[in-house]
């Protein structure tokens, strides 16, 4: 198995920052806008600002408006240690108190777009007692896709104060106006990914055989993957989180030579290099409708590789078998086949520049603010007398 210099490497493949641009401000939409996240990384924006990282979605969309704050509340529970009861207790009391405390004080003639339910469910719950509201609230819908979550939903969709969701791909959509029978208030928008930082690169270093990079630790199905690549004649290398290798170590035990696990956090220009060196990306995948795999699928997308994906209720609508990119079914002979297909096949490079094509033009970050903007302007509209 070869060793990947990816640091050092990083230096030298780090893209660009992206060319400053000038807005108009009087054609910015109309309106305040307040944008709810968790904790941000304060070095982030510094980064951002040497072109080190890539810009951030909520961001690019608050300075779509007239007026916007980000406010940063309590994270979700799955990010506080101790499980997930003990990160709701944590979390879910702080989030309320701010949610009572934004529902007090916000002008009629503003919108709120929650950017997950870890605080647009507690501040649908608050606003849903307020007899006069005339505010908007939107919320992009991230985990309510499970049988448990829809379940809930369902209980207490009459309860809470939203005037619109956005999902990620249109089967998401699907179950989401299953559940609130109104089809109207459903919205699909592309995540987006940063294209000036995720863009094509040359590999700084030349490695003695080339690799696949499949990057990402939730609902991945790496067992499948080291099965799969066994008896492949390609390295292959796996960024996934300590959190990952910690509940899978008789996954880890069981990766085959040809496989280098990197367990450490990497920067964005480490991250960077890695996908400019890689031959393809793959994504394994378990078959779910919430959106597994989505952020690495785009960015390889975005870095002109060919993205290889195990089958997924929650794919990406971009990913298009054939077209944009491969997806084969989740056993290792269909993978194993469709690698070893992808290895052999001259038309590898038309698919990448095809995936790249679609995600310029359907899942860049500037379009994914560009469509989430006009979501909350139109439901604001509706609101406003």
């Amino acid at each position: 198995m070869m060793a990947i210099d990816y640091q050092a490497a990083s230096a030298m493949t780090a893209p660009a920052p992206a060319p400053p641009t000038t807005r108009d401000d009087t054609a910015r939409v109309a309106g305040q806008l307040v944008i709810l996240v968790g904790p941000e990384d304060p070095l982030r924006a510094q980064a951002i600002a040497a072109g080190l990282a890539p810009r951030i979605e909520y961001r690019m969309i608050a300075d779509q408006w007239a007026e916007s704050q980000v406010e940063q509340w309590r994270p979700p529970a799955a990010g506080v240690p101790g499980g997930r009861l003990t990160g709701l207790r944590r979390t879910l009391p702080g989030n309320l108190v701010l949610a009572r405390q934004l529902a007090r004080g916000l002008e009629p003639d503003s919108v709120v777009f929650s950017t997950g339910e870890t605080w647009g469910i507690p501040l649908a719950l608050v606003a849903a007692w307020r007899r006069h509201r005339s505010w908007a609230h939107v919320v992009y819908a991230h985990r309510l896709y499970s049988p448990r979550w829809q379940r809930f939903l369902a209980a207490i969709r009459r309860h809470l104060a939203v005037d619109a969701w956005i999902c990620a791909t249109e089967h998401q959509a699907g179950l989401l106006r299953d559940v609130l029978g109104r089809t109207e208030h459903v919205h699909v928008v592309s995540p987006g990914v940063d294209t000036a930082f995720f863009a094509p690169a040359e590999a700084s270093t030349a490695p003695e055989r080339r690799y696949l990079l499949s990057v990402g630790a939730e609902m991945r199905n790496y067992p499948l993957l080291f099965e799969a690549v066994r008896d492949l004649p390609i390295d292959v290398i796996v960024k996934a989180s300590s959190a990952w290798m910690a509940a899978s170590r008789e996954a880890l035990h069981a990766a085959p030579p040809n496989v280098q696990v990197i367990t450490e956090r990497l920067s964005y220009t480490e991250l960077h290099a890695l996908y400019a060196g890689a031959f393809a990306v793959v994504a394994p995948v378990q078959d779910t409708p919430q959106a597994a795999g989505i952020t690495t699928i785009l960015e390889g997308m975005a870095m002109q590789k060919c993205v290889i994906a195990t089958r997924s209720r929650g794919l990406p609508d971009t990913l298009i078998h054939g077209e944009t990119g491969i997806v084969c079914d989740a056993t290792p002979e269909a993978l194993a086949a469709a690698l070893s297909s992808a290895l052999a096949s001259p038309d590898v490079e038309a698919l990448a520049l095809a995936g790249r094509r679609a995600v310029c033009r359907a899942a860049s970050i500037e379009e994914h603010a560009r469509q989430v903007s006009s979501v909350l302007a139109t439901v604001l509209a509706s609101r406003v007398p």
